[in-house]
């Protein structure tokens, strides 16, 4: 059996990571070059020119024209951070690299940062995977399921807890060789048909061929796409093995890799960043190292 070529990608290794992104110089040259990619433009006038200083342990531009000043991580992720830019590039490299994502604590111990401090990165930085796929929309054939972020908590009394649990839409775009492309993770605040219609205005391109079991909700869905409904048989093998393969698979990886790497979640609090982090990666699977 032949190997996947997509599982196993080098991708960027560390060896490669730190050929590159050693030294703070570096960091800070790759952050220039990706915020002012034709070189530097004034945030208020736009004149192409300016004088480079330092103030502090920060690069300060200042427009020879308007004479505005500011720091070379203003407006960037990196805002206002009093850590060097080559811990949040490492942060970045763990987390992009990973299969299974890389939790707080793991980054506090790589890191040699509090695991405050490591949290607050690591939800920065989900935070940015989730701007980075807002935009793209789903089309042609997309199965669509629904499922719960979250499990048992202690204190329920007689039977061993309580369950807590946040709803989200899992959805994964299909080829027509009947491979997985993309795919989205949204927590939504219920399976009603007014969120699932605000979550297909938001997710879907309009016309889109959208595969769901019967679940009431998805029955919205008929007015803005090209909707399959199908009936799922007692155990589900049937239809698993069919109409939902994908997102079913798709699923269980998600699970599996949120409760082996994270614990005591706050999922409706932060469950759509945590959907991002694993969404990322999945739709970028196909280059690792970009």
């Amino acid at each position: 059996m032949s190997q996947n070529k997509i599982q196993f990608q080098i991708g960027l290794s560390l060896i490669e990571f730190n050929e590159h992104y050693l030294c703070e110089e570096a960091c800070s040259q790759k952050v220039q070059e990706m915020r002012w990619p034709q070189g530097f433009k004034c945030d208020k006038c736009q004149h192409p020119h300016n004088w480079t200083f330092r103030r502090g342990h920060k690069d300060i531009f200042q427009c020879k024209s308007c004479k505005h000043q500011c720091s070379l991580t203003a407006g960037t992720l990196f805002e206002r951070t009093q850590l060097p830019l080559t811990t949040w590039f490492l942060a970045i490299h763990l987390i992009s690299q990973s299969k299974n994502s890389v939790s707080a604590l793991e980054l506090h111990r790589q890191l040699r940062v509090n695991y405050k401090t490591a949290w607050l990165l690591k939800h920065k930085i989900m935070e940015a995977m989730f701007d980075g796929d807002r935009l793209r929309k789903l089309s042609g054939r997309v199965e669509v399921d629904d499922a719960y972020l979250g499990g048992k908590e202690e204190g329920g009394g007689i039977g061993g807890g309580f369950k807590k649990k946040a709803p989200f839409l899992a959805a994964v775009q299909i080829n027509d060789q009947g491979h997985p492309l993309y795919a989205r993770f949204s927590s939504v605040k219920d399976f009603s048909q007014k969120s699932i219609n605000d979550w297909a205005q938001e997710n879907l391109v309009r016309g889109t061929r959208v595969v769901t079991n019967s679940l009431p909700g998805f029955a919205v869905l008929s007015e803005f796409t090209s909707h399959e409904v199908h009936l799922i048989k007692r155990g589900g093998k049937e239809v698993q093995r069919s109409a939902f393969y994908w997102v079913n698979t798709v699923l269980s990886n998600v699970k599996t890799s949120i409760s082996g790497t994270f614990h005591s979640i706050k999922f409706y609090k932060y469950g759509f960043r945590y959907l991002a982090d694993l969404q990322f990666r999945f739709n970028r699977r196909f280059d690792l190292k970009k």
